[in-house]
């Protein structure tokens, strides 16, 4: 039987979770001892290939003889193995291994056979190098992919059951023997995306789940303030099938069946009446960003890469577009949780919702929520600044040959961080939307903010005096992970 790989970022994300061990098939099998005959032939050949016979970058005019291509390998990796910073985490480590698995099994790599095999073997042995977090340009995950390797080769830590452990100390707990590597394979190991292509995975699937819950609390958010649902109409948004727009505005006219709205105003602020057109630029950048990701793992960023039977210098490692969509997806982030703060803020206003002053049932010298409006403030602020683009003006290296840097992985890691704020606005939101449900007497509400409100309610009690709201924040971004995973 086939194996199946996962093919999305949120497949991705779930594969890494379950731990399920890998089967090749025999094609994959075939490509790869075809690609190998390339390099085989190539190793006593006059002809130069990049990193094969010849030095890396500013070495690139050094000629490496046949008979030192071997211990060759070792030396690369180690010299390369400049990362730093903290570790990733267990499941960004794991998640680097799977994408080399997968790109390499994909042919073009030159790898050899039992380096392949050690890799599957590797992940099936539920073992992961551990990565210092910071060292990669994007221009093939080239420094940090060096502490992967060394993993491997027993020569760095493994992670083992989330717990760092010696390289040779896990190899012999699971009856492994260090890698030995075989000439190009070093390369195979250090020149490839997986760095990036696992952090942009668990941010693109964290991303998908966060919208989710975006989605989730504006319905809430709507019926509170009892707003102006026409804009979500299909003759308003019907033309507007290229941004997302018109499949957002039905999927808001789906939630909101069930609910009755008296809506107050002919308009209301832009917060309320554009929710359509700015979580539709969300929607259509993480699609986009997960199309190239996919484009990305199912294909090679080896260079040089065995193309017609030569081995040939690529620029397929530069992961430009996958960089640039992320920043994308960054700033559609930003500009959502803007909007988010704003409604809060609206909400909590009496001549603005129509409710108690700063959503307290009690009134007169009571903060109610209002307190909540800094945090949400200081929020966004972390995450506005998160939407400074990075992947532009690298510093030029290797004596200026590199000269060209997408910055994928650090684009992933800042995109990470943000939504790790943004999730905890959209917890603010929610608590805040719930409160003014809860304020609205006899309020029939939609079948979707009726299972919020009652999974909220078990864990966090509507406010009825002033309380410290800091731990609800945490205990309704839980709920809402449950309610976007369900």
């Amino acid at each position: 039987m086939n194996f199946k790989f996962p093919n999305t970022p949120k497949e991705f994300e779930k594969f890494i979770i379950s731990k399920k061990s890998i089967t090749i098939d025999e094609e994959i099998i075939s490509l790869l001892i075809s690609d190998r005959k390339v390099v085989e032939k190539a190793i006593n050949s006059d002809t130069p290939v990049y990193g094969l016979n010849t030095g890396l970058g500013g070495n690139l005019s050094y000629r490496i003889k046949a008979e030192e291509i071997q211990d060759f390998q070792k030396t690369l990796i180690e010299g390369r193995a400049v990362g730093t910073g903290k570790p990733f985490s267990e499941s960004i480590s794991k998640g680097i291994l799977l994408s080399r698995i997968i790109s390499a099994s994909k042919g073009q790599s030159g790898i050899s056979i039992p380096t392949f095999k050690y890799l599957v073997n590797f992940w099936n042995h539920d073992l992961a190098s551990v990565v210092p977090e910071i060292g990669s340009i994007g221009a093939g995950d080239l420094t940090q992919n060096a502490h992967f390797a060394l993993g491997l080769m027993g020569l760095s830590n493994i992670w083992m059951k989330g717990v760092n452990v010696s390289g040779p100390v896990a190899l012999k707990q699971k009856g492994l023997t260090p890698l030995k590597l075989a000439p190009k394979d070093a390369l195979a190991l250090i020149n490839h995306k997986g760095v990036s292509l696992s952090i942009s995975a668990l941010a693109l699937a964290f991303a998908r789940r966060l919208y989710l819950s975006q989605e989730i609390v504006i319905n809430a958010s709507l019926e509170g303030f009892q707003a102006n649902i026409s804009i979500f109409s299909e003759a308003i948004n019907s033309d507007r099938l290229e941004s997302g727009q018109t499949k957002v505005a039905e999927q808001f006219r789906n939630r909101l069946k069930g609910g009755v709205i008296n809506h107050r105003r002919v308009q209301d602020a832009l917060s309320f009446r554009t929710i359509a057109p700015v979580l539709s630029v969300l929607k259509h950048a993480i699609n986009r960003a997960d199309l190239l990701w996919i484009e990305d793992l199912n294909s090679s960023a080896d260079n040089p890469a065995v193309i017609n039977n030569e081995l040939i210098s690529t620029p397929n490692f530069h992961s430009i577009a996958l960089s640039l969509q992320l920043e994308a997806v960054s700033l559609a982030v930003s500009a959502v949780a803007s909007a988010s703060v704003q409604r809060i803020q609206r909400m909590m206003n009496p001549d603005l919702s129509g409710l108690p002053k700063y959503l307290s049932p009690v009134g007169g010298v009571s903060a109610g929520m209002v307190p909540i409006q800094k945090t949400a403030g200081a929020l966004l602020g972390r995450v506005r600044h998160a939407a400074m683009p990075i992947a532009f003006d690298p510093s030029p290296v290797s004596d200026s040959i590199e000269d060209l840097a997408p910055m994928t992985s650090e684009v992933a890691k800042k995109l990470l961080n943000q939504l790790d704020d943004f999730r905890l606005i959209i917890a603010i939101e929610g608590m805040v939307a719930a409160q003014a449900v809860d304020l609205r007497d006899d309020l029939v509400c939609s079948y979707s903010t009726k299972t919020f409100l009652n999974k909220l309610r078990k864990k966090v009690p509507k406010l009825v005096e002033d309380r410290g709201l800091g731990p609800d924040i945490n205990k309704t971004a839980l709920v809402l992970d449950q309610l976007n995973q369900s």
